[in-house]
């Protein structure tokens, strides 16, 4: 069965009077592992209660089955490979298809324009097997006229086979651009609009290879909020989504436009800085520490003072060989380093920085 079929049969349940049957199994699960009701977790819940995919139901039941709690970064890894890869997936079909019929169309026309150049060629040949010194003067008009007629058929073909192949240009570069919108939603976080963890991934793949490649140096910035779960359970999610953003918004503000920043999983970011070597990153990473703690955020909903965030980092520097997993896992034991030394702080590869005084 295919995924479009498969999604077919989805919905049409969920528009039953068993789709409220399972929209209520999906909340109540969903409240039973303290889940937050967003699109992305009511998706992934429906999918579980309906049983409408075996990888998705066989990544999230270990979960269910452990009880307590489930970690919004779990459950968008869940959303990100079930869903919105499918998306992509669809998203390329519906292009080979269109690109499929628009090349059709084209050697339809290309097939129509051969067809009409061979008739062309056969009345020049035929003019020319004609014309000779008995050839009188009503002889030589029909034939001119046969000849003009034929060049108007040409050109005509000409230029329908030319406004064809502009067509299917422009078809082409609209899929293409429709196709790489997609791409680029597929790896961008919906909630900050920074990089998801796929991109994440990909581009500690290509900073490793372009690192190996040029011999420049590549470092790696690993940033989490803390006491994040405590401004989650005073505060409610919305404030804990406005505090995400909020610390986003200054990992992009102090990168430069070759870095990528991404969230790397729940109140957890990166950035990767190929072309950067460790004392420059260590610099960034204390420009995002020092703006974090100075700025007092103010609850959007009620205007209240929710006191100063802080973040604690980590930052290393990729080294010659070495993998990327090395690399992430050198990165993090810096920054829990940093967090089991009084947080609020820097911490690089044989040496930590200073802590804020406040």
């Amino acid at each position: 069965m295919t995924a479009a079929h498969q999604g077919q049969q989805v919905n049409g349940r969920l528009q039953s009077e068993e789709g409220i049957d399972l929209a209520r199994k999906a909340l109540d699960l969903m409240a039973s592992h303290s889940v937050a009701p967003t699109a992305h977790h009511y998706a992934v819940f429906t999918a579980y209660v309906a049983d409408s995919n075996a990888e998705l139901s066989a990544e999230l039941k270990p979960h269910i089955d452990a009880g307590g709690p489930i970690a919004d970064d779990i459950l968008e890894d869940v959303y990100d490979r079930f869903f919105t890869f499918k998306r992509i997936q669809d998203a390329v079909m519906d292009v080979g298809g269109a690109m499929s019929r628009e090349l059709g169309a084209v050697v339809k026309t290309l097939e129509a324009a051969e067809r009409d150049t061979a008739a062309y060629g056969e009345a020049l040949a035929g003019a020319s097997g004609k014309l000779d010194d008995t050839t009188d003067s009503a002889g030589v008009k029909q034939m001119v006229e046969g000849l003009v007629a034929a060049t108007a058929r040409m050109q005509r073909r000409s230029r329908e086979l030319e406004k064809r192949l502009q067509e299917t240009s422009q078809e082409v570069d609209q899929l293409r651009t429709n196709l790489e919108k997609v791409r680029e939603e597929a790896m961008t976080d919906a909630l900050t609009g920074i990089a998801n963890r796929k991109r994440f991934d990909e581009s500690m793949r290509k900073a490793r290879r372009d690192s190996d490649l040029k011999g420049e140096a590549f470092s790696l910035i690993l940033c989490d909020i803390d006491h994040f779960k405590r401004f989650n359970d005073t505060w409610g999610h919305q404030t804990g989504d406005q505090i995400i953003r909020f610390v986003a918004a200054c990992l992009s503000r102090f990168s430069k436009d070759s870095h990528v920043v991404a969230r790397y999983g729940g109140e957890e970011f990166a950035v990767v800085l190929p072309g950067t070597s460790q004392p420059d990153a260590m610099l960034i990473a204390e420009k995002v520490r020092s703006t974090v703690e100075s700025k007092r955020l103010l609850r959007k909903s009620t205007n209240e003072d929710l006191g100063n965030i802080t973040v604690s980092l980590g930052v290393s520097q990729f080294r010659t060989g070495e993998s990327v997993e090395c690399l992430i896992e050198r990165c993090d034991t810096n920054l829990y380093k940093s967090k089991q030394t009084g947080r609020n702080k820097v911490t690089v590869d044989g040496a930590t920085g200073a802590r804020s005084a406040a």
